[in-house]
C-alpha cells in the first residue's frame, strides 16, 4: 500500500512551490568553452606538445668503429603458455629471433647527426632514425618520407648501446649493434 502511494506521487507533477532563485555561478559548459579559448591555455599546450618531442638521453659519440652481436637466447623459468596451448615447456632454451624477424635496422643517434642517416638511407630505405637526443618535430618536418623515431633508455639498455650513431640490426638469430663513427662540428 506504501510503496504505491509512493508511486503515485512520483507520478504526480505537484509544481513549484516557493520562491526560485537564479544560479549565480557561470554555467559549466561555457566555462569550460571560455578557459579552453584562452591563449595561455593554447600556449601552455603547444609547449607540453613540443617538450613532449624533444628527447633528452646522454650517450657519449662513437669514436672508433666496432661491431658485437647480442644473443636473445634464454632458459624458460616456467610453462609458456599462449591461448590454452604451450608453447614451450619449463627449462627449454629458446632463441625469440626464431620466431620473430627484425626487418628494419634502427640508427641511434643524436639529431646533429642526421646527415648520416641521409647518406644510410640513400644507399638502404630499411633504416629508422631513434634520436636520443635533440627535437624530433623539425625532423619529421625535413624528412617526412622518413621513419623517425623517439628513442628510450629502455631500449638503449636492452640493447646495449654505449655511444652513438650505433645501427641495431638482425643477422641470422642474433641482434648485431654496430657503432658508426661520425665526426662532425656542432
Amino acid at each position: 500500500m506504501l510503496s504505491s502511494l509512493f508511486s503515485l506521487l512520483l507520478l504526480l507533477n505537484l509544481g513549484i512551490h516557493g520562491q526560485t532563485y537564479s544560479i549565480e555561478e557561470p554555467d559549466l559548459q561555457d566555462e569550460i568553452e571560455s578557459k579552453a579559448n584562452s591563449p595561455a591555455i593554447h600556449q601552455e599546450l603547444k609547449e607540453k606538445i613540443r617538450k613532449s618531442y624533444v628527447a633528452n638521453i646522454y650517450l657519449p659519440d662513437v669514436k672508433e668503429k666496432s661491431k658485437r652481436k647480442m644473443s636473445f637466447t634464454y632458459t624458460v623459468p616456467e610453462d609458456l603458455i599462449i591461448d590454452g596451448k604451450v608453447i614451450a615447456k619449463k627449462g627449454q632454451v629458446i632463441n625469440v629471433l626464431d620466431k620473430v624477424k627484425l626487418t628494419t635496422k634502427y640508427l641511434f643517434l643524436k639529431d646533429y647527426q642526421m646527415p648520416l642517416f641521409e647518406k644510410l638511407v640513400s644507399k638502404n630505405r630499411n633504416i629508422a632514425a631513434v634520436i636520443i637526443q635533440g627535437d624530433l618535430l623539425p625532423l619529421n618536418e625535413k624528412y617526412p618520407n622518413h621513419r623517425i623515431y623517439m628513442g628510450s633508455r629502455q631500449l638503449i639498455d636492452k640493447f646495449g648501446i654505449t655511444g652513438v650513431p650505433s645501427m641495431v640490426y638482425q643477422e641470422g638469430t642474433s641482434i648485431v649493434v654496430e657503432e658508426i663513427p661520425y665526426v662532425t662540428k656542432h
